[in-house]
């Protein structure tokens, strides 16, 4: 059974193909106005250039445009009756979809980038850790990160140090020269330091295990603190959910449900489903909300 990494790659190098075919080169003049986003494909770790990029989002913005248009035209036409007054409004619902579909394309690379990020910061205290201890056996700095690249539980910090190897096995790189190309290319800066940090040790001939013990130790504290920070920051936000949330949906329950004795038939209608919107509709997503923000900032795999 494919895997849903396999199944994404596969609709993704499809819709460039199709892309490419339906606009051939038409699109390349315009490829340099979003070299902003080229950084963030590379952390990101996305495996594609800039112009494929550049095609599938305006391709995706023409397909979406095809489907959506015709569709909210119709809809808007049985609801309102009167064709000038229902195309204004699929033209202004239409732009907003576009929007923000276009907002998602150019601010997708920096959140994989983002979230690659947190990864590596997160498995990073105790990668240097076990970088040490291979160091400290006399294993040179190439067969540390073969090994490194083995353990899949380190998640994006092995596929990092998978590229190291590769590049020095099936490019012929030497090692300083593929720390370096992985180091511009990361999105940790935490990991960045620890890159270049080595290419400095190797090159003067220092002791690997020395230094990566001594960045372990500094990881290690940072990863305390932030744990710490973490543990402070979550019990002022659940004393706020309970506080402004739970307590004012009780409340405003209570409220509502008096008022609505005292005002009547309509009132009592009006109450009542203003207490269905929020308890049935405001609270569920404001508590999914809460849930995401943990998620967000919690230093700890989700």
């Amino acid at each position: 059974m494919l895997s849903k990494t396999t199944v994404i790659l596969m609709v993704w190098d499809k819709v460039k193909d199709v892309s490419f075919k339906f606009f051939g080169r038409s699109l390349e003049p315009y490829v340099k106005y979003f070299e902003g986003i080229k950084p963030d494909l590379q952390k990101a770790n996305l495996s594609i250039s800039i112009t494929e990029y550049v095609y599938i989002m305006v391709f995706t913005l023409l397909l979406t445009f095809a489907i959506e248009f015709p569709l909210i035209v119709i809809i808007t036409s049985l609801l309102f009756g009167v064709a000038p007054l229902a195309f204004i409004f699929s033209i202004t619902i239409t732009i907003f979809i576009l929007l923000g579909v276009f907002f998602i394309f150019y601010s997708y690379p920096s959140y994989i980038s983002g979230a690659r990020k947190k990864r590596i910061d997160i498995a990073l205290p105790f990668v240097a850790t076990y970088m040490a201890t291979v160091a400290s056996s006399g294993a040179p700095p190439q067969t540390m990160f073969k090994v490194l690249g083995r353990f899949k539980e380190y998640g994006e910090i092995a596929k990092e140090a998978e590229k190291i190897d590769r590049d020095v096995e099936a490019f012929g790189m030497d090692i300083v020269s593929a720390m370096r190309k992985t180091a511009n290319r990361t999105p940790s800066a935490d990991f960045k330091e620890l890159l270049w940090g080595l290419d400095t040790v190797i090159s003067t001939g220092g002791n690997i295990g020395n230094y990566l013990h001594a960045k372990s130790k500094t990881f290690m504290q940072e990863h305390r603190r932030r744990l710490q920070q973490f543990s402070q920051t979550l019990s002022l936000l659940i004393e706020m959910y309970l506080t402004v949330i739970l307590v004012g949906s009780i409340f405003f329950v209570i409220m509502t449900a008096l008022m609505s004795i005292f005002g009547g038939g309509e009132m009592s209608l009006f109450i009542s489903f203003l207490q269905f919107i929020v308890i049935f509709l405001i609270l569920p997503v404001v508590s999914i909300g809460f849930i995401f923000l943990l998620k967000s900032i919690a230093p700890v795999s989700s």
